[in-house]
């Protein structure tokens, strides 16, 4: 039989931790974001072209980063969750 042994305390820390820098990032990014929009207006003539192409490279970087970094937040978060509740379970099954 296997056992696994969690820290319920210190990983509930850490994806506090991980919440907490994956928001932080994602305001860099929306304030990245936000400056390179402006960008577009301000490139003209033979630039324009070129700017369009590697701002929509960016915009889905952008996208795919913002997912990436909630989805890994929120399911550290459900993976602490589950081994809780596994936990609980075993208990009760040896009472």
């Amino acid at each position: 039989m296997s056992d696994f042994l969690v820290n319920f305390g210190s990983y509930g820390e850490v994806n506090q931790r991980l919440t907490q820098a994956a928001n932080r990032m994602g305001t860099i990014l929306d304030d990245l974001n936000n400056f390179l929009k402006n960008m577009g207006e301000a490139t003209k003539g033979q630039a324009a072209p070129l700017w369009q192409e590697q701002q929509l490279k960016w915009t889905q970087a952008y996208m795919d980063m913002n997912t990436r970094l909630n989805t890994g937040a929120r399911t550290s978060t459900e993976v602490a969750n589950i081994f809780q509740e596994g936990d609980r379970r075993g208990a009760n099954i040896m009472m």
